[in-house]
């Protein structure tokens, strides 16, 4: 197997970053984080669809992007809250006697 390609403790890459464990050739670079390349808990990583393991943060492992991430997909609608109603006339006062 070919050395990963970003090497040393001191290279910015995040550690969760397939360039400190992989070659150049074994992942893809996005220009930011997608939807894309979504995270998976289960081992940590980012992977395209097909499992390709991805890069977020080109400017951190030296890297122009391959892949330029799409937009933000739009959050459905929030509804409006409703408004509380308000009162109409005085409510009479108890006072003690």
């Amino acid at each position: 197997m070919s050395e990963p390609f970003a090497q040393g403790e001191d290279h910015p890459a995040c550690g969760i970053c397939p360039s400190k464990r992989l070659p150049r050739e074994a992942f893809v670079v996005y220009d930011r984080p997608s939807w894309e390349c979504p995270f998976d808990p289960a081992d940590g990583y980012r992977y395209t669809a097909d499992r390709t393991p991805a890069c977020v943060h080109p400017h951190k492992v030296g890297l122009e992007p391959d892949r330029i991430a799409p937009p933000p997909k739009d959050a459905p609608a929030a509804e409006p809250e409703a408004t509380p109603r308000r009162r109409r006339g005085w409510l009479p006062s108890f006072r003690a006697r």
